[in-house]
């Protein structure tokens, strides 16, 4: 579903991560409820997910940023880690690292392939 209109997985996932920063732990609902007004999302972001009907394809992507199981997720990358409670997370001294010496996408990009080559694709 992704057009050149989506925003992009990797500028949600810096999005996350800023928010991220306070070194509280977040659940996904509230990452979404601080994401909402927090990006310009698209027609086609805004649209319901083909894969999951009950979220909008922005929602879906958010997920897929947090799950552990992702190849190309903030957990993954070494970025995210489970919270203290359950459902939550919180970002590791590595996002930090990563998100205030503001790697750039292109370095971030070549993390993921580095990841994906080494585990297979999602």
């Amino acid at each position: 579903m992704p057009d050149t209109e989506s925003i992009g997985e990797l500028e949600i996932q810096e999005e996350i991560l800023k928010l991220m920063q306070d070194q509280h732990d977040w659940s996904n609902a509230f990452l979404k409820h601080m994401l909402r007004h927090a990006l310009p999302w698209s027609e086609a972001d805004l649209a319901a997910s083909r894969e999951r009907p009950n979220e909008l394809f922005w929602e879906q992507r958010v997920n897929n940023a947090l799950s552990p199981a992702r190849n190309s997720s903030l957990y993954a990358k070494g970025h995210v880690e489970h919270g203290r409670a359950r459902g939550t997370h919180r970002i590791t001294e590595k996002g930090l690292k990563f998100i205030r010496e503001e790697w750039s996408f292109e370095e971030l990009d070549a993390e993921m392939a580095r990841i994906q080559s080494s585990s297979g694709s999602d």
